[in-house]
């Protein structure tokens, strides 16, 4: 059992290895999608309440905005983007 998780493990090194140095992909940058948030107008509607700012803040630090693959997804879909205003109009029961 224990060769088995070993294996494991060192399969994901060696893929995380190839897909880093050998394909050079690489991780999205929070910066430059938070910057693509700022220009959506639905988003710039929800941080004029300060209520939703305030909470917008909060999750760039700790909560959805800071998954970066999390914030693309609201970007480009549009259940993902409804459901993430949805979640923080929740937050201050709008």
């Amino acid at each position: 059992m224990l060769i088995l998780l070993l294996t494991l493990l060192f399969g994901a090194l060696i893929i995380e290895g190839i897909r880093k140095y050998v394909l050079r992909i690489k991780d999205p940058d929070i910066e430059d999608l938070w910057n693509e948030l700022n220009e959506r107008e639905w988003y710039r509607e929800l941080l004029e309440n300060p209520q939703i700012k305030k909470w917008i803040e909060i999750d760039k630090e700790s909560g959805l905005l800071s998954d970066p693959y999390y914030v693309r997804k609201i970007l480009d879909k549009e259940d993902h983007r409804q459901g993430f205003i949805k979640y923080i109009r929740g937050k201050i029961n709008i």
